[in-house]
């Protein structure tokens, strides 16, 4: 008898180019025929991003694909050859996002970071920065990247600089170092979920008197805007400078290039 993934290799003529996607059924090919596979979708117990999955619908990297709730580690089913590189396989960038960039994959939006940085592939963001901030955006057409970064278990560092409306007091550095109590709002499969708990301590160090460099192992939704607000600062400037060891070298403001050999080790090493 043939295997699960002989059948799905033999019956598929579909490409596995990432940036094309891959279809629904696909996703289960680990442990299910493509038959089988195809009944999970037609009797609704499949998800996309919270809503019912439809037969012969397509996904792409970073979309959340769950079975009877269960989630589905699907993204690495779309490695074309693991004896090849990632990075021969897929797209991996750093972006000097400047003020005014929104970061959404939406290119309906006007002044969307996908024209802005106008790569002829289909990627999508590690994390974000809000509209005002500025500084260094992973972008990528690998699906596993997001989550790897994102998961909370994991705590990969990222570092800012940060200038208050005015100077900043000592105490007050000692307090948002410590960790302070913020309310903000996760999102989950399309849900929204407020969240108010104290941050996670973090290292924070003083480079003027009204701004600072933050070090967080933690990404809530404009974390660092509402830590200095709960003491009474307004932040002027926010400017993300490194993430999980990759940083702003090599590029001026609103560039991009892709990731070297060595940045790329920091993502690599994790998979």
């Amino acid at each position: 008898m043939k295997s699960t993934r002989q059948r799905f290799s033999e019956e598929d003529e579909e490409s596995s180019d990432s940036s094309e996607g891959i279809r629904i059924n696909k996703c289960f090919k680990e442990f299910a025929s493509r038959r089988e596979s195809d009944r999970f979708v037609q009797d609704g117990r499949v998800t996309v991003d919270g809503r019912k999955a439809f037969p012969g619908e397509r996904v792409f990297p970073g979309n959340v694909v769950r079975l009877d709730g269960k989630l589905v580690q699907w993204e690495g089913l779309s490695i074309i050859d693991e004896t090849v590189a990632p990075q021969d396989q897929f797209v991996y960038i750093k972006y000097w996002k400047p003020r005014g960039v929104v970061c959404t994959t939406d290119t309906r939006v006007r002044g969307n970071i996908v024209d802005a940085v106008g790569h002829p592939e289909r990627i999508f963001m590690v994390g974000r920065l809000d509209k005002d901030s500025t500084g260094l955006i992973l972008l990528t057409s690998d699906g596993r990247v997001p989550n790897l970064v994102l998961r909370s278990d994991h705590k990969h560092d990222k570092k800012y600089m940060v200038r208050a409306d005015r100077a900043i007091r000592e105490e007050d550095i000692h307090k948002l170092a410590e960790g302070v109590v913020i309310t903000t709002t996760a999102q989950r499969d399309r849900k929204s979920k407020i969240i108010t708990a104290r941050t996670l301590p973090c290292e924070i160090t003083r480079v003027s008197d009204d701004e600072i460099c933050i070090t967080l192992h933690e990404g809530r939704n404009r974390q660092i805007r509402k830590m200095l607000e709960v003491l009474g600062y307004e932040v002027l400037e926010l400017h993300r400078v490194e993430v999980m060891g990759i940083t702003l070298s090599g590029l001026k403001i609103g560039e991009w290039r892709p990731l070297s050999e060595s940045e790329m080790s920091f993502i690599t090493e994790r998979f």
